[in-house]
């Protein structure tokens, strides 16, 4: 079984996890190891992304078309992806709340913390690192751990 270590580069402190408990346990600004391999580090745009992604595949499975306050809620992490200053935190923080205000319907869970992670930026690591644990164990009802660490590890490999 592979296992993964998150260090993190402050404390030297280190975790080490199977892939079906490493995303759940997410720590920006950590340093992930396969076995030796260093991976890289997680930063406050990989956990949008992995949200994002999360997000994503929750909606593909979906049963019904997405809400239109879920797609405006994504539509605002993907400007935010492209350009950080394109859209405000204020911006992110009202849209993630008006996701939480339908949270029965498929993917708004998923986009409410994909916002709410972007618009926190990169001081505010333990909401973050809940926040992506959240959007995981979402996610897992449609896409497996072991799915979700291996898009990390593929997003980490490709440098992007």
């Amino acid at each position: 079984m592979t296992q993964y270590t998150l260090v993190n580069p402050t404390t030297g402190k280190r975790k080490s996890f199977s892939a079906g408990n490493l995303t759940g346990n997410l720590q920006m600004n950590c340093i992930l190891f396969r076995g030796d391999e260093h991976l890289g580090i997680i930063t406050h745009r990989d956990l949008v992304l992995f949200t994002r992604w999360c997000a994503g595949e929750t909606l593909a499975q979906a049963k019904e078309p997405p809400n239109h306050r879920v797609t405006h809620v994504l539509s605002l992490v993907d400007r935010w992806l492209e350009d950080e200053k394109s859209v405000s935190s204020k911006e992110l923080e009202a849209a993630s709340r008006a996701a939480w205000a339908c949270a029965g319907v498929d993917g708004a869970w998923a986009a409410a913390w994909t916002a709410a992670i972007a618009a926190e930026g990169d001081l505010a690591g333990a909401n973050i690192a809940a926040w992506s644990s959240d959007a995981s164990m979402y996610a897992s009802w449609v896409t497996s751990y072991e799915a979700q660490a291996q898009w990390l590890v593929e997003h980490l490999q490709s440098g992007k």
